[in-house]
């Protein structure tokens, strides 16, 4: 009877302990997701695409004019949860911010003058620490409902990541302008690709576009550049939809020398119609802050 129950005893050890050994074995050899979210800085790159999307509180506001504000919080979280300060300087620079964008009537971008990391002012309760920020505002701006970002990025993240990347010893910044499907001006040869200019001296490196309206005159082709209208592209005189940059003359990389919007250029006369999907993408040597 003894020996039944001591094999019944071992069976049952044996059978769990060789469950714990197969299991962890049979997991280990499961097919590996890839990351949900892109890394703000790998291999010594820092990605401006995981920049653009951070957000503040303003906690004080102020008139119009020369004015200090208070946003909270005054470090931010970043998708892949790195922590930084978007109101940081780095060799001077400060990075653009865009206050109460759901407000039409009073919405702007300022670059700031000054900035502090400073305690929640009393009655706040949100994360802290906060910021002061000092810039000239052509409106008055309230205070925002705790959670609610009427504070962000004014430049899709370019010169936050430019300057963490020189607040950590410098490095090389990434970043990509892209629009969507872009009208183009009628009124004129050129057609901003966007807002955000690119940054001083970056190397751009990818400068492609399609056609997904048709143009209508734009004698001579159509090009992609940044002062003349041809730095990155020859002028392609095909204009019909569906038609991509890739049949142009590339002349590429090219160095962009001063900040600037890039744009779709008209040759000869304006576009009468049509509309083009571009994209850009460039990268920037940053320097050490110190």
């Amino acid at each position: 009877m003894k020996k039944k129950l001591y094999s019944s005893i071992f069976w049952v050890i044996f059978t769990v302990a060789l469950a714990v050994f197969l299991f962890p074995w049979k997991e280990s050899c499961k097919a590996q997701s890839p990351p949900s979210v892109r890394l703000s800085n790998a291999l010594g790159m820092y990605d401006a695409q995981s920049y653009k999307s951070w957000g503040a509180t303003i906690a004080i506001g102020a008139a119009s004019g020369a004015q200090t504000i208070t946003v909270c919080p005054g470090q931010v979280v970043l998708p892949d949860g790195r922590t930084f300060n978007p109101f940081a300087s780095a060799n001077g620079t400060f990075s653009p911010i865009t206050v109460d964008p759901a407000i039409a009537a009073v919405t702007e971008t300022v670059t700031p003058t000054a900035t502090a990391l400073v305690g929640a002012p009393f009655g706040y309760t949100g994360t802290v620490p906060c910021s002061t920020v000092t810039a000239t505002f052509t409106n008055a701006h309230g205070t925002g409902q705790v959670g609610a970002s009427n504070v962000i990025s004014g430049d899709n993240g370019f010169q936050e990541a430019i300057n963490d990347a020189s607040n950590n010893g410098g490095g090389a910044v990434h970043g990509v302008i892209d629009p969507g499907i872009l009208t183009l001006n009628t009124g004129g040869l050129n057609t901003n690709i966007g807002a955000v200019a690119i940054p001083t001296r970056s190397v751009v490196t990818v400068a492609s576009a399609k056609v997904t309206t048709t143009i209508a005159t734009c004698a001579g082709g159509w090009s992609l550049g940044w002062s003349t209208g041809t730095e990155f592209t020859a002028a392609n005189t095909t204009l019909t939809a569906g038609t991509t940059s890739d049949s142009s003359t590339v002349t590429l990389p090219a160095v962009v020398a001063a900040a600037t919007i890039p744009v779709v250029h008209c040759t000869t006369s304006n576009a009468s119609a049509g509309a083009v999907h571009p994209h850009i993408e460039f990268y920037k040597n940053v320097a050490p802050a110190n």
